[in-house]
């Protein structure tokens, strides 16, 4: 009795595991397709952010880059390659980020040489006033 009972038990171990397998595998492509498809949303919203920061105009190659990463993550997710659709849109939203700090940091520049110039034109009135 006690060797059948243990069979049985074996018996119950291994059909809950191979449940609870089975359950799993049905389990992960929604989780995958939503986490992937959560991923280009940020990576959508980051480009438009970027795009919307002025990078269109001081980080083009940077944003078009970005743009394209994100188009390709879109055909990914089409395609339902989930994780190849998730890798793209993390490099997506990087390269976003990127193309929007480039053009804040260009356009502090642009206001830095501008200010420069205006200096030395101030220079250059107190100088011909001294004179």
């Amino acid at each position: 009795m006690d060797g059948e009972k243990r069979r049985i038990r074996q018996v119950f171990i291994v059909v809950a595991v191979i449940g609870l397998l089975f359950a799993v595998g049905c389990a992960a492509p929604k989780t995958t397709a939503q986490l992937s498809g959560e991923k280009i949303f940020r990576a959508d919203k980051a480009f438009s952010d970027a795009k919307d920061g002025n990078a269109s105009l001081n980080a083009k190659d940077a944003l078009a880059v970005a743009e394209g990463k994100l188009a390709k993550a879109k055909d990914a997710f089409a395609k339902q390659n989930f994780d190849e659709a998730a890798n793209l849109a993390e490099q997506a939203v990087v390269d976003a980020e990127y193309a929007q700090a480039k053009a804040t940091t260009q356009k502090s520049l642009n206001i830095a040489e501008e200010k420069r110039k205006n200096n030395d034109s101030l220079r250059q009135e107190i100088r011909q006033m001294s004179n």
